[in-house]
């Protein structure tokens, strides 16, 4: 018998991608805690989980797109239907931890009344498409 392999990550070291599986997982847990907590401890948990990570060498778009991806598949195998809300705080918080800058932005429309919920990352709508959303008027930003 050998001795047993020893897996040490180098610091500084580029962190794995989520994938389709943290990604249902961590939208597991938002709908879950919307749904007991509500939208403010929801928030609340999400800015948390990004809480004191330095933000290292900026990802490049690829990155950041693998992310959305990975959200988009998860949303569709996901029980039942995920909405924009849960997408978008999934996809917010899991691009926050893998360090990519982005914004949560809500947005209502007024009449007929609709809210809507999506990322921006570098100015752009990440999970939707600029026309889209160009009917909601987006409320205050609610995470930086």
């Amino acid at each position: 018998m050998g001795a047993p392999s020893v897996r040490i990550a180098r610091v500084g070291a580029p962190r794995r991608e989520p994938g389709v599986w943290r990604s249902m997982m961590t939208l597991s847990l938002v709908r879950v805690s919307l749904v007991l907590f509500g939208l403010g401890r929801t928030i609340q948990f999400v800015r948390r989980l990004d809480r004191g990570r330095a933000d290292c060498a900026a990802p490049d778009a690829a990155t950041a797109r693998s992310i959305e991806a990975s959200v988009a598949k998860a949303a569709a195998l996901f029980p039942g239907r995920a909405l924009c809300l849960e997408q978008s705080l999934t996809l917010y918080a899991l691009l926050r931890r893998s360090s990519v800058s982005a914004r949560l932005r809500l947005g209502v429309q007024s009449y007929p009344f609709a809210a809507h919920a999506w990322v921006e990352a570098g100015g752009e709508p990440f999970n939707d498409i600029a026309e889209h959303i160009a009917f909601y008027v987006p409320l205050e930003d609610l995470l930086p």
